[in-house]
């Protein structure tokens, strides 16, 4: 369970699957609070080689599918409601990267090389803050969901994929994320010996 910030409340244990999947969101968030906070500018930016992701380009990549999926499948709103954009990022880094990659939703998914580069360097200050603003709006959504609304329709793109089918696989893929960037940071370590 979380609490309003979506933050995970110690010993809860979850009642019900929309409990269990808040858990998790919390528990990703704290994952990616322990790696982000404080982290240096040359780790945010470090890639393996030239044609490989950052560990930033990875942390963004899984936040925008997360305010994707919240704003647009689950809110039923436009490009325009994602906190990307409603929130002034894509205005204060220049960057609006709708219309790219898979079905042209911006996530990084199915980007060319070239569209990878067009991705602005946030450090990792400005990372966590639209990581954790993402997350709010998330568990808010989460929250006022009663169990069994979870496997109606979500409301947006294209209504026909539940809440939960919509999440499950953008959550699971963010703890591999997790993963991914843990891999890439013991690599700069390793080659910083």
């Amino acid at each position: 369970m979380t609490d309003e910030t979506g933050r995970g409340t110690a010993d809860a244990t979850p009642d019900t699957t929309v409990d269990l999947l808040s858990t998790w969101l919390a528990d990703l968030a704290t994952a990616v609070r322990r790696r982000f906070t404080d982290l240096p500018d040359d780790a945010v930016a470090y890639r393996p080689d030239p044609g490989g992701n950052s560990v930033g380009l990875t942390l963004w990549h899984f936040t925008r599918w997360l305010d994707l999926l919240t704003q647009r499948a689950w809110r039923g709103l436009p490009v325009a409601g994602e906190l990307w954009h409603s929130d002034g990022w894509a205005a204060r880094t220049g960057y609006d990267p709708s219309g790219h990659g898979f079905q042209g939703f911006g996530v990084v998914t199915g980007y060319t090389a070239e569209e990878v580069a067009e991705v602005p360097f946030l450090p990792a200050d400005q990372l966590l803050a639209y990581f954790e603003e993402v997350v709010r709006s998330l568990a808010k959504e989460l929250g006022a969901l009663a169990p069994d609304q979870l496997n109606e329709a979500a409301p947006g793109l294209g209504g026909e994929r539940s809440r939960y089918s919509w999440l499950a696989p953008v959550l699971q893929g963010s703890f591999g994320h997790v993963g991914e960037i843990d891999a890439l940071l013991a690599m700069r370590a390793r080659a910083a010996v």
